[in-house]
């Protein structure tokens, strides 16, 4: 049983450092390409997931520490984040996908 959440752990925790470093890049990437709409739009996101990850407290094991969310009954506000986030990159996705078009009739 210890097992099973030590991997069910890792492979949630796997994740969350390179979401947070490619969302920081994008963000980046929008300000030095003077992107206005879409850096100001990534921002709130990219601080948050960085505020997330900075906050773990110290004896916890990660963002997603499952015996926290279930004794805290944490279980809901983590499913309505997911849910926003799910939304926000629907949108980009979206939204880059009609920049890439209009890129390419424009040409």
């Amino acid at each position: 049983m210890i097992w099973s959440s030590m991997y069910k752990r890792n492979m949630e925790e796997k994740w969350v450092i390179p979401e947070v470093v490619g969302h920081t890049i994008i963000t980046v990437l929008m300000l030095i390409s003077l992107h206005w709409f879409i850096f100001l739009l990534n921002l709130p996101v990219a601080t948050w997931n960085i505020y997330r990850l900075i906050m773990v407290p110290s004896g916890n094991m990660g963002v997603f520490d499952p015996t926290e969310i279930h004794n805290r009954g944490q279980l809901k506000s983590h499913m309505k984040e997911a849910m926003i986030k799910l939304g926000f990159h629907l949108l980009c996705f979206f939204m880059y996908l009609y920049s890439m078009i209009l890129a390419l009739i424009n040409d």
